[in-house]
């Protein structure tokens, strides 16, 4: 089990799956209108996200709209899968994300 994702990490790990410029990268960014996400994409980011621990359910993947709705629901299920406090981060490291 990993610790949760500061927003820096996780917003290099989606620029490098899906080979965009990290300035494309804002919590704002729609995955499928802004970023350019298929349904084929979509699934290779979940497949990543379950390899570092997160899983993300078929119907609740289409509810995620925005990466910054993706990294929150990230970060809520690794800090539910029990990181130890002490590891556990307050904040995202963006002064946009709650």
């Amino acid at each position: 089990m990993r610790e949760p994702f500061s927003w820096e990490e996780f917003q290099a790990l989606v620029t490098e799956l899906l080979h965009v410029a990290p300035s494309q990268v804002t919590p704002e960014a729609v995955f499928i209108t802004d970023l350019g996400v298929d349904s084929l994409r979509l699934v290779d980011i979940l497949l990543k996200l379950e390899e570092l621990g997160v899983e993300i359910s078929p119907d609740l993947a289409w509810e995620i709209q925005t990466v910054g709705d993706a990294y929150r629901y990230t970060s809520a299920r690794l800090r539910e899968a029990g990181a130890p406090p002490h590891q556990q981060r307050s904040g995202s490291g963006d002064p946009r994300i709650p």
